[in-house]
């Protein structure tokens, strides 16, 4: 369960997920009734709010009559993606523009499939839908938004990010995930977003249940349809919970008069009749009559309609003050959103990433072009330039580029129409690993060497990451530090810092060790040291995890090794809200696992990944550490080397003699830890070659491993 600040007013109403095209079978889900259990004991004059607006809706429908204007209303789509399947294409976005305009102005093909007697009473809402073409900064905009961020995995409320003035846009926020299961989207009633709580204001949906095509299914694009009802003031057809098919329903109403009081339906059943109509009738309805499986507010997935009843009152909603809704489509707004009067001009906005950061020497990675504020009918060029890679320049949407020599590389790409241009630059977009190893197994990193192999990925750039510090280790010594933690008491109300720690939760910070050669190392185990406090109070709320993969092949496959979580994550307890750094050894604990070694794990790499909470604090890594026994072999695999003298005295060079290596090799000298101290070519030549290996180092005990092609020998070398 997440923390979260009790919502205010009338909490949301969400859409299940689990119907099915055909049968619309299985049931739905949501955490309304509990959540408005909460609200009412804090404040039991919410419950009263409700019903009141049920009341009103009954005097609109009694005393109301419906003028002629057409309410156009601006929308505007944030997109917030992760450059998965959830970062839907535009023309999506436009298929569900349209889907709207025909549900709202009964224009939709199917509404001659509705049955009496409701066929009489469904009504043209006489709302539209628009996308604006100036943003809340006077820029041109195609009321598109696409946002790389981790919380299209959350879908809550603090998922809904760059909230666009909701005086002048309904705000639309699509995602990967939402917070609860079974729940498809959900919305607010004016009420619920008045005062402190207005920047949750506007509805946030899964990105399937956008319109008709792409990631959308025809039967899942009436969804955002119910959910700008909840917007606009309506409830389910059958009241106030989220609990449709309970008998108890029927003691409850929607306060709507011309729509049946109903249970409500989870499967197309046109003949359902749940409700005795004329018990307690107000007299709208003298006969008991079959329920409105088919209207937009049920859950049935086969709606076409609003009755009279339900459009007076969303017509009514967008006349009142409440939350701004009587502002959206004056004539004064729409001109300044570009509806009305000179459109906004849309430049474009670029973003790019790519398949893999890691990879190994010769290997491709695939750019994934983001790009977007596209207007339609507009040509988009593109101008890629990649230094060190092949091809160095390109102008594909989405070019493959290879990398043949070891190294960090950038990446710039300019986008360009007849509206402008953009570009980025990407700073060290691609790791490719060289085709020598950073450490032989075994290997102990008590990360207080000035050398250090280790990378460190944060996705987002933002400020939660991975970062080395000179204390807080086991013995206040050097470490890896996540720095989860950040000072946020001065931060503006509603700004990104104020909602820093609602939005930590499912971030993914990345620990990248350097390539260890454990082909000839046998017995292998992997230990690490870690740290962690957290600020949650229950064990339900410990969410985070750590979880370690390992890689063979430079990063492009990785497979899990362990997990942990949990009571077991947890070394330090209950920390606050502070920088938690820890005190004492007792607040360290040891995280191990077994590794199987074979003939392919001449670079393997592992990999710590950190995913966080609302409740995380500070994460420490120390003592990495890969045991086992390393295999020696003097007279191995190559045949063709000498080595003299041996023992050898500090400071001398030693002799290695190469006899016809007719393929090229490498003289890699290691220290019993398996730390690499120096490299040495040999080229391709028939006859005997004379090599000489500095040998400063301390008095011990060394290795010199010649590597040919895929045959290796280990020769033991003693330093006095």
């Amino acid at each position: 369960m997440r923390k979260q600040i009790l919502l205010g007013a009338l909490t949301a109403f969400g859409l299940g997920l689990s119907l099915q095209v055909t049968a619309q079978e299985g049931s739905f889900h949501c955490g309304l009734p509990g959540k408005l259990k909460e609200l009412y004991e804090q404040d039991p004059g919410l419950e009263a709010d409700l019903q009141q607006l049920f009341m009103n809706n009954k005097h609109i429908v009694q005393n109301g009559t419906k003028s002629s204007t057409i309410y156009r209303i601006p929308i505007v789509f944030h997109i917030v993606h992760e450059y998965g399947t959830e970062n839907i294409t535009d023309a999506q976005v436009y298929d569900q523009m349209d889907i709207l305009n025909e549900d709202f102005r009964k224009l939709n093909a199917d509404i001659s499939a509705v049955v009496a007697p409701f066929d009489t009473l469904a009504d043209d809402a006489g709302i539209e839908f628009v996308l604006p073409t100036i943003d809340p900064f006077g820029n041109g905009t195609t009321g598109i938004e696409h946002i790389y961020s981790h919380q299209t995995n959350q879908g809550d409320d603090y998922s809904k990010l760059h909230q666009w003035a909701r005086s002048q846009y309904l705000n639309i926020w699509v995602t990967k995930s939402i917070g609860e299961a079974g729940v498809a989207g959900y919305a607010y009633f004016p009420g619920a977003t008045t005062g402190f709580f207005f920047w949750p204001d506007g509805i946030i949906i899964l990105h399937d249940y956008i319109g008709s095509i792409g990631t959308g299914q025809p039967f899942r694009s009436r969804a955002l349809t119910h959910e700008i009802g909840h917007y606009l003031g309506l409830p389910h057809t059958w009241g106030n919970d989220n609990d449709p098919g309970v008998a108890s329903s029927c003691n409850q109403d929607d306060g709507i008069e011309d729509t049946p009081n109903c249970i409500g339906q989870t499967t197309c059943n046109l003949t359902a009749n749940t409700c005795n109509d004329t018990i307690n009738s107000t007299g709208y309805w003298d006969v008991d009559v079959i329920d409105n499986v088919q209207n937009y507010m049920e859950y049935s997935y086969c709606s076409n309609m609003f009755t009279k009843g339900q459009v007076s009152v969303m017509r009514n909603t967008l006349i009142s003050e409440t939350a701004f809704r009587n502002n959206l489509w004056t004539d004064s707004n729409l001109t300044a959103v570009g509806v009305l009067g000179t459109a906004g001009v849309p430049k474009p906005i670029v973003d790019f990433s790519l398949n893999r950061r890691n990879i190994c020497e010769g290997d491709d990675v695939t750019m994934i072009n983001a790009t977007y504020n596209l207007k339609p009918g507009t040509t988009t060029t593109y101008e890629w330039s990649f230094p060190g890679g092949n091809p160095s320049t390109s102008t594909a949407t989405n070019p493959v580029v290879n990398y043949a020599t070891a190294g960090h590389y950038s990446a710039t790409l300019i986008a360009t129409n007849e509206n402008g241009s953009d570009t980025m630059y990407y700073h060290n977009m691609v790791y490719v690993a060289p085709g020598w190893t950073e450490h032989y197994g075994p290997f102990n990193d008590d990360y207080n060497s000035t050398t250090d192999f280790w990378m460190v990925r944060n996705p987002e750039n933002n400020w939660a990451q991975f970062q080395k510090v000179s204390t807080g280790g086991v013995g206040n010594t050097a470490c890896y530090k996540l720095n989860n933690y950040k000072d946020v008491s001065t931060a503006q109300l509603f700004s990104e810092d104020y909602f820093y720690y609602n939005r930590l939760g499912n971030s993914k910070d990345y620990l990248i060790s350097p390539a260890y050669d454990l082909s000839t190392t046998t017995g292998v185990s992997v230990t690490f040291d870690y740290a962690y406090g957290t600020k949650a109070t229950s064990l339900d709320d410990i969410t985070e995890k750590i979880v370690v993969y390992s890689s063979r092949d430079c990063g492009k496959t990785w497979n899990l090794r362990t997990t942990i979580d949990g009571a077991d994550l947890v070394t330090a307890g209950y920390v606050g809200n502070n920088d938690f750094a820890p005190s004492n050894t007792n607040q360290w604990r040891t995280a191990s696992f077994n590794y199987s070694t074979s003939g392919l794990d001449t670079r393997t790499r592992f990999r710590i990944e950190f995913v966080a909470s609302d409740f995380s604090s500070n994460l420490y890594i120390d003592n990495f550490n890969v045991s086992g026994t390393l295999g020696i072999t003097d007279n191995g695999v190559i045949n063709n080397i000498m080595i003299s003298p041996n023992p050898v005295a500090a400071g001398t060079d030693i002799t290695v003699e190469v006899t016809d290596a007719t393929e090229g090799m490498e003289l890699q000298l290691v220290d019993i830890n398996g730390s690499l101290i120096s490299v040495t070519k040999v080229v391709e030549a028939n006859g005997t070659q004379v090599i000489s290996i500095p040998m400063n180092v301390a008095k011990g005990c060394y290795f010199i491993n010649a590597v040919q092609g895929n045959a290796k020998s280990t020769h033991r070398v003693v330093v006095f």
